[in-house]
């Protein structure tokens, strides 16, 4: 090799970096023709898991998947873990409750009552003597008594209370609008004062002597066996205002 070297001539290039050269050629051929011919070494997957090493993952390098549930919204994280402040006010946000929707009001099929007509103003009578007089009109009416039976009742009622509803006896045990006596078989001290009743018990009677209501004080005292038989018919004209009144209210 000596003599091939003396030969080459270059004048630029020192002969000892062209024969580490050669040498670094030679020694790389070497090498790659034995690993070209030696046989491949198999390696097995034990030994793959054996020398590989689990990496931690810290929760802010999780993989997407774990940390949000694609898309989904929560409003607490699945794992359970703390939610984090991301404003900086160091307080968690609060777990929105679900929102239900408020069950419709039920619909009612009750028909709504009919609202009677207030009372007409009446000269010459209170609030209390109106009412009364409207439950006597009312009662005649509702037993098909005619307004001539109505005047006659009212009459009556004018005479014996004043339309007031008698809670004290003032005659013997006579209690009530028209002074009935339980003792005669009117009815007890707490049905003769109520005044529905009363006005119903006379108008039974008086239904019997209407061959008599021509004369006003004939029926009420076919009725009422008074002591003062012609003290009625002084209310006739003031009872046939207050059933006019009150038929047309």
């Amino acid at each position: 090799m000596r003599s091939l070297l003396t030969y080459i001539r270059l004048p630029k290039v020192p002969r000892a970096v062209v024969v580490r050269r050669l040498a670094m050629s030679v020694l790389c051929g070497g090498t790659l023709a034995v690993a070209t011919f030696a046989p491949v070494h198999q390696v097995s997957a034990a030994q793959v898991g054996a020398e590989v090493r689990p990496v931690a993952v810290s929760a802010d390098r999780a993989p997407r998947s774990d940390r949000a549930s694609r898309g989904e919204k929560r409003s607490v994280p699945a794992s359970g873990a703390p939610v984090r402040d991301l404003a900086g006010t160091g307080a968690a946000p609060a777990a929105s409750a679900p929102v239900r929707a408020a069950p419709a009001p039920a619909v009612s099929t009750a028909p709504a009552k009919p609202v009677p007509p207030p009372l007409p103003e009446i000269a010459g009578l209170d609030r209390y003597q109106v009412e009364n007089a409207a439950t006597i009109v009312d009662v005649g009416t509702s037993m098909g008594v005619s307004q001539r039976g109505q005047i006659i009742a009212v009459a009556t009622a004018l005479q014996e209370s004043l339309l007031y509803n008698l809670g004290v006896a003032v005659d013997h045990d006579s209690l009530g609008l028209f002074q009935q006596r339980p003792s005669a078989g009117w009815g007890t001290p707490e049905e003769i004062t109520t005044p529905s009743y009363a006005a119903r018990a006379f108008y039974t009677r008086l239904l019997d002597t209407t061959a008599d209501w021509g004369c006003l004080t004939c029926a009420a005292q076919r009725v009422q066996g008074s002591a003062f038989p012609d003290a009625y018919a002084q209310h006739e004209w003031f009872a046939t205002t207050i059933v006019a009144a009150l038929a047309a209210n």
